[in-house]
């Protein structure tokens, strides 16, 4: 390892990173504000590893950059507010840009200006000041995609393409970055380190860059689309403001356990509420309270609850022995294994294959 390797790996990645944002930008698909503030992201990412670089590119391309020497380092700044606001738009389908977010760039737009007139800040102050700006943003992303991961549940009864997983790791992923970007610099500054540490931080730092930049990129692009208002924003309780009665909810909750009992919707891995509301003639909303509230469950609990029940009987029929956990999943409604899994344990205790295996033994 060398600065050689040092600068390739980052050129390589400021690159990709340009070709990603310009895909994004111009990817037809799915939500298009969604898609521009990833495009931006990728971008302002690139023209920081640009800037770490400038004296490699200067030699390699022959062009003079000199004027460009601290502004890429400016866009770091943009780094934190880009996630934020893209982790926002994927999690609300409604989501629209306005004048208060304006604010997340005033920093960045400050520092852009101080650079551009040829001001001079010393780095321990900028590179401080990334730092202190980019971890409440890393945490903020956490508390919504957890907050979403939640919310889904009172919606879907399959969520395993939509709970955003492969978000939380880029995040966690970038996260680390900045902290192993942190650690070189505060080892450097108090002198307890060497070159090979050194090198071998900024390689594991380009790397985790190189990685989660290509993960976010992937899997954004493939990322459906939420249904229009399941994810509306709470205000107060969340059902503060409706006038739904005891009887109501009880009377809605008979109507969608008979129509459970009858048509065996759950049997659908990927059935919603709203289908199961419109088929029962009611408002998705009051039926998700009704579920909520006189359950103590989400959508998401209540359906799989069907789900285990039927499993418990395929397990038990006269031919059950001979099933396997992945038929018996798939035929009850599920779609994965450690979904399936999960919900099974959750609501009897034991694990499919425990279950089965004490059935064997009882019919034995």
């Amino acid at each position: 390892m060398n600065l050689t390797l040092i600068h390739l790996v980052s050129i390589v990645t400021a690159v990709l990173l340009f070709i990603f944002s310009l895909f994004a930008l111009t990817y037809k698909k799915g939500n298009a504000l969604r898609h521009k503030i990833l495009a931006a992201f990728l971008f302002s990412n690139a023209l920081y590893l640009v800037d770490f670089s400038l004296n490699v590119i200067d030699k390699i391309t022959g062009l003079s950059l000199h004027w460009f020497s601290g502004i890429g380092t400016t866009f770091g700044f943009l780094f934190g507010p880009l996630l934020f606001l893209y982790t926002l738009a994927i999690t609300n389908k409604d989501f629209t840009l306005r004048r208060m977010h304006l604010l997340h760039f005033i920093l960045f737009l400050i520092l852009f200006l101080l650079v551009i007139v040829g001001a001079k800040i010393r780095f321990i102050y900028q590179y401080g000041a990334l730092h202190l700006q980019t971890t409440p943003y890393m945490i903020a992303c956490f508390v919504v995609i957890l907050h979403f991961r939640k919310k889904i549940k009172n919606y879907y009864s399959s969520v395993e393409k939509l709970n955003l997983t492969w978000m939380l790791y880029a995040v966690g992923g970038f996260f680390f970055m900045w902290m192993t970007d942190l650690l070189d610099f505060l080892l450097g500054d108090l002198g307890v380190t060497n070159h090979l540490i050194g090198v071998f931080l900024v390689l594991l730092s380009l790397s985790i860059n190189f990685f989660f930049a290509i993960l976010i990129f992937y899997k954004a692009l493939q990322q459906p689309e939420i249904l229009a208002g399941s994810t509306e924003p709470e205000k107060g309780h969340k059902y503060e403001q409706s006038r739904l009665t005891e009887q109501q909810k009880q009377e809605y909750l008979q109507k969608l356990e008979s129509y459970f009992l009858l048509e065996k919707p759950f049997l659908n891995p990927e059935v919603t509420i709203a289908e199961g509301a419109e088929a029962i003639n009611i408002h998705s909303k009051y039926l998700s309270q009704a579920i909520n509230e006189s359950l103590g469950k989400n959508f998401y609990d209540f359906i799989n609850s069907y789900r285990i029940e039927e499993a418990k009987k395929q397990f038990t029929q006269e031919n059950g022995a001979r099933k396997t956990v992945l038929e018996v999943l798939y035929e009850s409604g599920f779609n994965s294994k450690s979904s399936f899994n999960s919900a099974f344990k959750k609501h009897t205790g034991i694990t499919p294959t425990e279950f089965k295996k004490q059935q064997f033994q009882m019919n034995s």
